[in-house]
């Protein structure tokens, strides 16, 4: 089996703009996101996907490996979809975010090991919520999943939801669980989702992972220890720096 790390990396963002190639104490952030790939264990490959020439040309000056993309893709999904066609003989891919610097290399081999030890749905990983504060917030994705661990739900609402029981002591009655967006998938599987049309819950929740649940696509949860910062703002940017930095 054959692994690829895809990343990919566009410049637009509304909330920070050209936020993958900002400088992160002495680095473009998106380094730090490919030499965190790099540790990551049986995997043959990582690459940055883009349509940013100026991505592209600050990821071949630090020494990796980058790749064009079309600009027409309106999801990163989309953009790995198109590199798996561009790389046939690969059977899995990985996709790790362009703006989380301090993600845990460990973090990402659960994904990997999930398709070595035989797994054959989409994958995806979960972290346990601890503040209310995260509950309640239409920014952070929550999930429900079943026994098996396979996905149920995703929501920018807090579920499952509890009648007749406060706000305040939902989660002293029941554990939540807030999404992490990485996901792998093999080959076949990234093919067919990158062809399927917008379906109604994705665009009501506005979570493109709902149009592969409406389609009957597993989803395989699997929860994470050390998810790290996410930079989505300037605020995140300079709180990941001061930790990098051990501020």
């Amino acid at each position: 089996m054959k692994t690829c790390i895809v990343i990919p990396a566009r410049l637009s963002s509304s909330r920070l703009p050209r936020k993958v190639i900002l400088p992160l104490a002495g680095k473009p952030m998106v380094q730090w996101v490919y030499e965190a790939a790099l540790k990551v264990k049986k995997v043959n490959k990582v690459l940055v996907a883009t349509d940013s020439e100026e991505v592209f040309d600050t990821v071949i000056q630090f020494g990796g490996e980058a790749i064009m993309t079309s600009a027409e893709h309106v999801s990163g999904t989309d953009r790995i979809g198109e590199v798996a066609q561009k790389m046939p003989d690969y059977d899995v891919f990985i996709n790790m975010q362009g703006d989380e610097p301090m993600i845990d290399p460990k973090t990402v081999q659960q994904l990997v090991d999930y398709y070595l030890q035989g797994g054959t749905s989409i994958s995806t990983l979960y972290e346990k919520i601890s503040d209310e504060n995260q509950l309640f917030d239409f920014n952070v994705v929550k999930l429900v999943f079943n026994k098996m661990g396979k996905v149920l739900y995703f929501s920018r609402s807090a579920i499952p939801a509890q009648r007749d029981v406060a706000f305040k002591d939902w989660m002293k009655k029941n554990h939540y669980w807030r999404h992490i967006g990485l996901y792998g998938f093999h080959r076949n599987t990234l093919q067919q989702i990158c062809q399927l049309q917008q379906s109604t819950l994705e665009q009501l929740e506005v979570l493109e992972q709902l149009r592969w649940l409406e389609n009957g696509y597993d989803i395989h949860a699997i929860e994470c220890q050390n998810h790290g910062i996410g930079v989505d703002t300037q605020e995140d940017l300079e709180r990941a720096e001061k930790r990098i930095l051990g501020l």
